[in-house]
């Protein structure tokens, strides 16, 4: 069965390199750009997502905020975060924030799929 992900991050080039990334692991993939964007596309997806890869820093909604509102729509909801800020608190805490693992960007294939057998969605 085909493995579902949101990847959310305002940026195009890292929304479609994980996009395609994810597609070679055989994932149906759903980008957004925004956590506006994202929240709508969660909560109208006609299938659960299996994993949320949500980018920390973003215009409007932060990260932390569109993960908190996910959570409230679904609190099983396997989220990573996905960011270029390494030094930033949520990042040492991010269980407490509900994110079950971190990728810092940039990363490679085998990271991601390292991450994805650690969470057993792959």
């Amino acid at each position: 069965m085909t493995k579902k992900a949101l990847v959310i991050d305002d940026n195009e080039l890292v929304r479609d390199t994980l996009k395609a990334m994810l597609e070679f692991l055989d994932f149906e993939v759903a980008v957004a750009k925004n956590g506006e964007e994202a929240l709508e596309k969660f909560k109208s997806s006609d299938k659960p997502f299996d994993v949320v890869f949500v980018d920390l820093v973003m215009p409007g909604i932060s990260g932390i905020e569109v993960m908190q509102k996910i959570r409230e729509i679904s609190s099983q909801v396997k989220a990573i975060i996905s960011s270029g800020y390494s030094n930033n608190s949520s990042i040492t805490e991010y269980e407490k924030i509900g994110f079950k693992g971190i990728l810092n960007k940039p990363y490679t294939l085998d990271e991601l799929k390292e991450i994805l057998k650690k969470l057993n969605i792959l």
